[in-house]
């Protein structure tokens, strides 16, 4: 596992459930499409590549590296057709971790790493820091009131 001084940044906040229902709620393609993305070509299932589109920004391919039930899921993502990088595409590592706060919350994280440290790696963290915020509470939205903010 990367160490916090490798990351490019972390978001988290606190989900009031249980952290098989937060992880279920971010793996599955069908519960993605209630808060955060319009479809998806599939699950988060480790070794697969899927595709995530939204309505308003196309869609973007990311790879399932790895996946640790109810604790950890890491993906992958090319920096060029995520349209980060002009220049030359690379690798940025995605990592969700699902922390048990108590039975009934649990706190999850995500980081991205790989994003170099030039004009286009530090707009392409700070764009995709933001979408992942983004995610983060239209999750609690979601699992804790049944609100879809993107209505």
């Amino acid at each position: 596992m990367l160490e916090n001084n490798d990351r490019n940044y972390t978001v988290s906040t606190r989900i009031n459930r249980s952290a098989p229902e937060v992880f279920s709620s971010v793996i599955s393609a069908e519960s993605s499409c209630a808060y955060f993305i319009n479809s998806a070509s599939g699950d988060l299932v480790q070794g697969k590549k899927v595709a995530w589109t939204w309505d308003d920004y196309g869609t973007n391919e990311i790879t399932v590296k790895q996946v640790v039930a109810n604790k950890l899921i890491m993906l992958g993502l090319d920096s060029k057709n995520w349209d980060k990088t002009r220049s030359e595409a690379y690798e940025v590592l995605v990592i969700m971790e699902f922390e048990v706060l108590d039975e009934n919350s649990t706190r999850l994280s995500i980081s991205e790493s790989g994003w170099r440290h030039d004009e286009e790696g530090y707009r392409g963290s700070h764009d995709n820091c933001g979408g992942w915020q983004h995610f983060l509470l239209c999750l609690k939205a979601y699992l804790e009131y049944g609100i879809d903010l993107r209505s």
